[in-house]
């Protein structure tokens, strides 16, 4: 397996920001060509080029986000740092072979992806004819798990929620009160839904409550304004 296949996985995973210090010394420390691959790994944890949209994405712990960057202000986040490597042959003078780390990353790379964003496929990953695709979907708030899992206050808090949507938005209405929450669900599993719920009412009788919850606990207000 090659060393560009091996950094792809490891792109977005960072838990500290990226230091240029830190991609400085592993390039200052490589004693041989092939002693740039941690440099190489470093780099692409947090930067992978893309062509569509054009420009450099790059990966911010700090916000847990993607940022994309145009070509001529990666410069900014990805100096020029460069290494000389000296090789003896049998006969005839050393030959000195000199390593740029933009260069590499900006010509020499072949990881270049285009963007999607699909909430239910991984980080980065190949269609079937082999395009690479960077997911910019940043995730939903909540993790999917079973109902099993959840703490018995957890559990009388989502009855609370069900009560409500039964007794308030549908008056009593089961039947109705299931399609809604099957729909919810949907929502919050992150598949398209192709219905939309429209509610009206008075000021005051509850219709936000439940939608204000999904959109700051549920999915994110990256995500949602209003359902």
């Amino acid at each position: 397996m090659t060393t560009q296949a091996q950094v792809i996985p490891k792109f977005g995973e960072q838990k500290k920001a990226f230091s240029i210090d830190e991609l400085k010394r592993l390039i200052v420390a490589a004693k041989s060509i092939s002693d740039l691959d941690q440099a190489k790994r470093y780099l692409c944890s947090y930067f992978i080029t893309c062509a569509d949209p054009h420009g450099v994405f790059w990966w911010d712990p700090d916000s847990k986000s993607l940022k994309h960057v145009i070509d001529k202000n990666i410069g900014k986040l990805i100096r020029p740092i460069t290494k000389a490597f000296y090789t003896q042959p049998e006969q005839g003078p050393s030959q000195k072979t000199e390593f740029n780390i933009y260069k590499w990353f900006m010509v020499e790379n072949t990881n270049v992806c285009n963007a999607t964003c699909d909430p239910h496929k991984q980080r980065i990953f190949r269609s079937l004819t082999g395009q690479l695709y960077l997911n910019i979907f940043p995730g939903f708030l909540h993790v999917l798990r079973p109902i099993s899992t959840f703490e018995s206050t957890i559990h009388l808090v989502v009855k609370f929620i069900f009560s409500h949507i039964q007794e308030i938005w549908c008056s009593g209405d089961w039947n109705l009160t299931e399609y809604i929450i099957k729909w919810l669900a949907g929502v919050a599993a992150g598949r398209k839904m192709y219905s939309i719920l429209y509610l009206k009412s008075g000021q005051g009788w509850g219709k936000g409550i439940i939608t204000d919850f999904i959109q700051r606990s549920v999915l994110g207000s990256r995500h949602s304004t209003c359902l």
